[in-house]
Order: C-alpha cells, then structure tokens, then sequence
C-alpha cells in the first residue's frame, strides 16, 4: 500500500492535472499510518467491518488494543500497534460462535485427532447445521448464516476515507439497501453570487459535479448559476419554537366551552324570546282563559303570562327545570317549543365541551403566527444567517415581513451560523427560529420539545441542481415525476421523517364553541319567533272577527279596543266580550266583583256548590 502510494505522489508532481486518488479495498485502513497523506489531498477510501458503534464492541477492542500494546513489539509492519485487525475480529467471532454451538449441544463428542486418518466427524453435520442456525452480535455487526450455502449474510461494511482530521465515517454498504454514502462536502469555494453559499451549489459550480442532490431551495438567483429539476419535495417558511407549557385553570373556566359572543348571543335570545311571549300573550285571544273554571258563567279572563312571568318560563326552559306555567294559544306554544329546542342544543353543546376542557390540559403559546411575532418584542426570532430564508424576509415587500426583517437586522445576534446553532438557542432561550418546514418535521419528529407554529409563511421547492446544460436534467425530471406520481416520494418522506421517539401529536386543546358552529341555531329560534308571531296574527284577527259579529260592532273598532287593551301591560284580567241584548242582574254583577277580587290568590280557586252563579 505504501509502495503504491509513493509511485502515485512521484508522478502527481510530474505530470499537473493527476489527482492523487487511488482507492484502498484493505479492510485494515484503519490501521495504517497515514499520518503522511492527511494534508496531501488524496482521495483515499476504505470498508471496516468492525461495529466499533457499538459500546460493546468498543470495550472489547479498547481491551484487546491495550493488551497488545503490553505485548512484545512485533516485527516492523507498518501497521499501527495497539489496532485489532480485521482477521483478528472475524476469529474473535467465529470462536465465540463454536463455541456457543457446542455448549447447546452436550451430548456431541470429540474423538482424539489422528493425523493420517481422513475419517469425517459423525457429528460434524449435525453441527453444521447449529452453527448455520446460530445467530449473534459480534465485534463484526450481526452474525447470521444462509441456511443452504452457510455463508455469511446480513452484515454492514463501514465506508471510511481519509480526512484532513483522521478517518471518517461517510458511508455503509449492506446486502440489502446496497450503499449509502452519507458523506457531506466541507469547506467552502468561491461564491457565484450572493446566494450560492449552500455547499452543494459550490460543488456543482466550481467542481463542476454532475448533480447536487441536497436540500436545495430552486430560486430564481440560483437558476442563473444551475440547471434545476422539477421540485421533489414542496415546502416553506415555518416558525420553530419551543412546545408550550399546561397553564392552572381560572375561577372562571367553566364560560370557557362557549366563546363570549355566544354567551352574548344566549341572554339577548333570553331577552328577545321572553318580551315575544309576553306581547303574543297579551294579543292572542286563546291565552285568556277563565279566572275560575268552576264559575263558567264569569265574565272575566285572565292571562298568566304576565312580563315577569314570560321570564320566569324563559329561564325555567334555559336551565332545564321547567315553569308551572303552560302556554295554551298555538303561537304560544310555537314559541315554547322552539326555545325549548334551542336550550337543548345550547345545553348540550355546552355540557359536551365542557367535558373536553376538564380532562384536556390547555397549552397556551405566547405566538401562534408570523403576525404575532411581528407584533411582539420579547421574543427574539431570527433565522441562518445568508440562508434562503433571510434573503425571503430581506427582499419581501410585505409589511408584517418587512417589520420582521428590520427586527433581525437590527440585533445581529438574531442571525445563526447553521440550524444545530438556531435549533440549540430555541431549546436554552427564548427563541424562535425561521427555517424551512421540512427541516422543522424532522427536528420536531426527534426533539419532543420543539414544535412548529402556525402554517408557512412562503411555498418553494426542493430541486436537484445540475450543471448549466446538463444532459441528466430532463432524465432526472421524468423520473421525480413518476416517483411522485407512484406516491413513493411520500412513502420515502414518512419512513425518513418520522421518529420513533415521539408520539403522534394530537390536538389537544379544546376550543370554545363560536357562531360559525352553532350559529345555526339561532337562525332556527329567530325562524320559530317569526312563524310565531303570523300565527299570532291569525288567531287575533280570526277571534275578533268572530267578536265584532257577536257584539255587532265593526271590524275596526273592535281591532282598535282589543289592541288599545293589550298594550295595557299592567292589566292581565279583562272581561269577555257579551252580547248586545245581555241583562244583567245585581246578583250577576255581585258575583264577577267577588271573583274579580280572588284573581290574585288562585289557591282558592276550588270549585264550592255554595258560590254557584244566579242568573236572572
């Protein structure tokens, strides 16, 4: 490895132009002295199979490598002393494997070994099989056995290169997903324009790299740099911030399930429908009745609901208890039943959420939009200093973004280096960081502390960038096209997105009922009081038609007297209407002044054989 290593320098500085890159497939590149090569620019990549991740597995290599380093130095290597090497941990493994296999099969036998004999082990496929069945992690990642071929499957291979502070992990290879490299472009090169600061652009323009698959924002700066596909992923502005805190109940929680203009709304319904039962009382003729129904010859009727009274109903229905007072004329009745209704649909959405506020802890955000951390000051909120995100608020005409801008600009300290620097500030201050939605699902899918506020603020996308006339644009378009097309875009977003750290959010907070849900109802009440008040009409204009033929007087007068009457409010007696020809005796007349006098009390209102009326 060496010798290759110096033939490649010797001609590098010979001929301009060739890299030093040659590849390494040694499994021990880890042991290597590459001390040498580390600022020479060499591309140098290796595999390691060692799972020195694990803790485990790292104890156990840190004891092994001190137990060499007290050995006896060994002949000159040019391997590091001190390192376990591949060999040694893959028959680490299989040691441990045999014997595992053996000490579950005790009653094996092991005859003593003869060197000219060829005889094969009478248990040796028996054990075959338990070592192909045997399953275990060992210093090389997981040991498992291909039942039929016995050979070794289901393990990963680290990818490691060559840095300018060590060796660094960049990728993994595996059977099944095949490799993955992971390594991410450091450094930084000269800028195209201003907003050509993302790595992954410098890689494309400078190095001039056939792609740039990042989390590329397409905008219209870049554009002019790089060629873009269609979006693969759609995405805006969103808040970052801290999930809030459960807050103590008020005294007053209990007016919490409805909002106030519902509350509002109900004691102006109260109002409304009372003072309505009252005046229809008053004009239908079929609410007054006989003071004494044992007394039929009485010429006085009476109307229970009087103003006080019509309230009294009114809050006896709202409060689910009832009145001893009964409507009797059809409008009256019309009425009752649609304020009855309405209270049941008042108190049952009401009883309902305020089940949901008792057993629902409230977490109240002090932001719950853009617009409220504009209005705001004691709430530092910035974003990643010359991201896309600071150049949106920077060129934005908006007002509310425009008042945002100058607040980040005026405190430098708003801006961050990257999002880790924005993400630890939000968790430690109070802070709130402006950064692309898709980055904020993925911290908050980690990180049970964060929470996103409020929706997005802009709609942009993610692109893969090419080189200006690249021929894999158009080919790199079809293809995101078909995978979105397939739903396997979204399908990948969900397996890579989401944590298993925290729980599904669910909604939580409980909010008071408004107009726009049970707003409804009261249209359905103001409906019942009209029909109402038409059928109040018929039954006053249908009875005094009947009146004025019975007395013989005209239509109009009689309409004038019966109505001069009802807005009478103090009066709740009057007499019946009467024949013209009718005589009246004393005894008669008596009697009425009698009756009249019992109105107030009507628990004396029992029928006596000795009060029975005297007609001439």
């Amino acid at each position: 490895m060496q010798e290759v290593q110096r033939r490649v320098d010797e001609v590098s500085h010979q001929v301009e132009g060739v890299p030093a890159d040659p590849p390494s497939g040694a499994p021990d590149l880890y042991a290597l002295d590459l001390e040498p090569y580390r600022y020479s620019g060499v591309n140098l990549t290796g595999f390691r199979i060692l799972n020195v991740d694990n803790p485990h597995v790292s104890a156990i290599v840190e004891k092994w490598s001190m137990e060499r380093l007290q050995a006896a130095p060994r002949a000159e290597s040019g391997l590091l002393d001190g390192v376990m090497m591949t060999d040694a941990a893959l028959l680490y493994d299989a040691v441990h494997i045999v014997s595992v296999c053996y000490q579950r099969a005790p009653q094996m036998t092991v005859n003593s070994l003869q060197c000219h004999r060829h005889k094969a082990w009478r248990f040796g496929g028996r054990f075959m099989n338990f070592i192909k069945e045997a399953q275990w992690e060992g210093l090389t990642g997981r040991i498992v056995f291909n039942k039929t071929s016995g050979l070794r499957t289901d393990f990963d291979l680290d990818i490691i290169s060559l840095k300018e502070d060590g060796l660094e992990k960049v990728g993994v290879w595996s059977p099944a997903e095949g490799l993955n490299i992971t390594e991410v472009a450091k450094g930084r090169g000269p800028n195209v324009t201003d907003s050509l600061t993302n790595r992954s652009l410098i890689v494309t323009t400078v190095l001039k790299a056939d792609l740039a698959v990042a989390p590329l924002t397409i905008t219209h700066v870049r554009e002019k740099a790089i060629d873009f596909s269609k979006p693969f992923m759609t995405l805006g502005v969103s808040i970052l911030y801290r999930k809030p805190n459960g807050t103590n109940p008020s005294v007053f929680s209990f007016l919490n399930p409805l909002s106030p203009d519902i509350w509002m709304y109900v004691l102006l319904a109260y109002l409304g429908v009372s003072c309505v039962l009252f005046v229809i009382a008053r004009f239908s003729p079929y609410e007054w009745y006989d003071a004494h129904p044992c007394n039929p010859g009485s010429e006085v009727v009476e109307n229970n609901f009087t103003l006080l009274n019509s309230f009294w109903f009114g809050m006896g229905s709202l409060m689910q208890q009832g009145s001893e007072l009964m409507p009797k004329a059809l409008s009256t009745r019309i009425i009752g039943g649609i304020w009855w209704f309405f209270t049941l649909i008042i108190i049952s959405s009401y009883t309902a959420n305020l089940a949901a506020f008792l057993t629902v802890e409230r977490m109240e955000s002090p932001i719950d939009s853009a617009d409220d951390l504009a209005k705001q000051t004691k709430i530092e909120y910035g974003a990643v200093k010359d991201g896309a995100t600071m150049t949106f608020f920077k060129k934005s005409k908006i007002s509310t973004f425009e008042k945002m801008w100058a607040f980040m600009s005026s405190k430098p300290s708003a801006l961050v280096k990257n999002n880790e620097e924005g993400i630890q500030r939000t968790l430690t201050a109070d802070y709130a960081l402006l950064m692309e939605s898709t980055t904020i699902e993925y911290v908050t899918q980690r990180n049970c502390n964060l929470t996103q506020i409020g929706g997005l603020i802009d709609s942009k996308g993610y692109g893969i960038g090419t080189p200006m006339g690249s021929p894999y644009r158009d080919k790199i378009t079809i293809a995101i096209l078909q995978l979105q097309e397939e739903d396997k875009l979204h399908i990948m977003k969900e397996k890579w997105w989401r944590g298993n750290g925290c729980p599904e959010e669910e909604n939580k907070e409980a909010s008071a009922l408004g107009i726009q849900k049970i707003g409804g109802i009261f249209i359905v009440l103001a409906a019942g009081l009209v029909l109402s008040v038409l059928v109040a009409v018929g039954e006053f204009v249908y009875k005094l038609r009947k009146t004025a033929e019975r007395e013989q007087r005209s239509f109009c007068s009689t309409v004038a007297d019966e109505i001069r009457f009802s807005l009478t409010c103090q009066r709740r007696v009057k007499h019946k209407p009467q024949p013209p020809m009718m005589v009246k005796t004393d005894a008669v007349i008596n009697m009425h002044t009698f009756n009249d006098r019992r109105l107030p009390g009507k628990d004396s209102m029992a029928c006596s054989t000795s009060l029975a009326p005297v007609f001439p």
